[in-house]
């Protein structure tokens, strides 16, 4: 499987890899909900959104470096914005938003579930109060994915790709 392999350049074969770490990512999520490790898949939702949006942010690389006025943040992003790292993922929703690309109500609630894969129902930290509310954002999370996918990522979709996808489309109409 390509999402595996040494990925040593941020190139089309890192995009394709990414897209294959959404789509597995989600299976994950949904086979560990109904194995009830609630948490665990809040984390591999979350993990899966983070890796679209990394993907996302390479693609749109020079249009969003454009939207940047400052020199250092656009150093930051030239080097390091392909990551998405956590503190930065929704701010570089933001960006992607004002090229035309809004998922920032996405990671809103990816970034929620992450939270909730830390600190489960702990009222001092966590947005949820119960697993309906938990459940309620993952499904829109897998849902919105899969909906978007393979609009975004068209030009980087092959047979293993769609094999996969294929799978996440049929867990996700018989689970969660």
């Amino acid at each position: 499987m390509m999402m595996e392999k040494d990925l040593t350049s941020v190139d089309e074969s890192y995009i394709k890899a990414r897209v294959l770490e959404v789509i597995v990512d989600l299976i994950l999520s949904i086979e560990l909900w109904n194995r009830g490790l609630t948490r665990n898949s809040a984390g591999k939702a979350f993990n899966a959104v983070k890796a679209l949006i990394s993907a996302l942010v390479l693609i749109n690389m020079q249009k969003l470096i454009e939207t940047v006025k400052d020199e250092k943040e656009r150093k930051w992003l030239s080097k390091k914005g392909y990551s998405a790292p956590t503190h930065s993922i929704y701010g570089l929703s933001l960006q992607l938003k004002s090229i035309g690309i809004d998922v920032s109500d996405l990671i809103n609630r990816a970034l929620n579930l992450h939270d909730y894969q830390y600190n489960g129902f702990d009222p001092d930290f966590s947005r949820y109060r119960n697993k309906a509310e938990v459940k309620y954002d993952l499904e829109y999370v897998i849902d919105t994915v899969i909906n978007i996918l393979p609009k975004l990522f068209k030009d980087f979709w092959g047979k293993e790709t769609e094999d996969l996808y294929k799978t996440l489309v049929k867990e996700r109409e018989t689970k969660v």
